[in-house]
């Protein structure tokens, strides 16, 4: 559903900016272009499994945060 992605987008979009890290940013470290980054932010396109695993490293946090808002957030801190 189109209103999933576009959550999902948000949680992307509020964990990167907690830690304060540019779209370009972001899109360096996981191999992807930052239109792509603004494209999943927006909720117009979702993420493959390898990308979703990406996003799990660099934003430092779980599958679960990401694609349903629960789960853990800053594992590593």
């Amino acid at each position: 559903c189109s209103s999933d992605l576009i959550e999902m987008g948000r949680r992307i979009r509020e964990r990167r900016e907690s830690l304060k890290l540019t779209r370009e940013d972001l899109a360096g470290q996981i191999g992807v272009s930052s239109k792509f980054i603004a494209d999943v932010e927006y909720g117009e396109k979702g993420v493959s499994l390898k990308n979703l695993y990406f996003l799990t490293q660099v934003l430092d946090t779980s599958a679960d945060y990401i694609l349903a808002g629960e789960g853990e957030i800053g594992r590593a801190s």
